[in-house]
């Protein structure tokens, strides 16, 4: 398994222990990673894993040092009976997964560093069920240059 693949997997093993019990203001009802064939929303909150842009730089032989784009699309779905605003339920799981995330910035020690770049709120048009926001993480990791499954 390739380094790059190892941190998505953290990352997805790390959201995945959001919850109530684990001491989070949420809990988490579904992780997934991105499928091109669709990502079921049924249980909510949700977030897809999609990997993003990736640069990799040259280091000193015999690595390569690689900055890895992360985005997590959280989904969520309120009812019309919910007097709660939409966006203290979207701040209170971004906390959680801020909280989860940098619980171990090096990513089970396959990264350097971890870091939250942004967060921006899904287009929404009023009175449909679903709504999200999309956050950014950057992770910065090194491979060799003639493997990219070894650290």
């Amino acid at each position: 398994m390739t380094i790059r693949e190892r941190i998505l997997a953290n990352i997805k093993t790390t959201l995945e222990a959001i919850t109530i019990a684990n001491g989070y203001v949420n809990t988490i009802a579904s992780v997934q990673r991105w499928d091109k064939r669709g990502n079921p929303l049924r249980q909510v909150p949700c977030i897809v894993v999609n990997a993003g842009q990736e640069e990799k730089q040259m280091s000193p032989n015999p690595y390569f040092t690689c900055r890895l784009s992360v985005y997590l699309d959280v989904w969520i779905r309120q009812d019309e009976a919910d007097a709660t605003a939409t966006d203290v339920i979207l701040s209170g799981i971004l906390g959680d997964i801020e909280k989860a995330i940098m619980i171990d910035n090096t990513r089970g020690g396959f990264a350097i560093d971890t870091n939250i770049k942004s967060n921006v709120p899904f287009e929404t048009v009023e009175g449909q069920p679903h709504a999200g926001l999309t956050i950014e993480l950057e992770v910065l990791y090194q491979h060799t240059q003639s493997d990219p499954s070894i650290a």
